[in-house]
């Protein structure tokens, strides 16, 4: 599957979820925490703020550093 395929359909809450991301990216100079993004969206759990990390990585939207804190990078 082309990487273009891959990043198609994304929810609106996943949309939304990406965009306060890269705002928070754009105010800051660096990416949030798990704990700022459970905060900024309004969830109640950090694991739900993996779950949508992890699905946008593999919709090819986020990518890591790995071994570095606040290292999520927007595509």
């Amino acid at each position: 599957m082309s990487n273009d395929k891959k990043k198609l359909g994304l929810t609106e809450k996943q949309a939304k979820f990406l965009y306060i991301i890269q705002q928070f990216i754009d105010n800051n100079g660096y990416s949030p925490s798990y704990e700022e993004l459970k905060q900024l969206n309004n969830m109640k759990s950090k694991s739900n703020v993996h779950a949508y990390i992890q699905s946008l990585k593999k919709r090819g939207y986020l990518q890591d550093i790995p071994y570095s804190k606040r290292s999520i990078v927007v595509l």
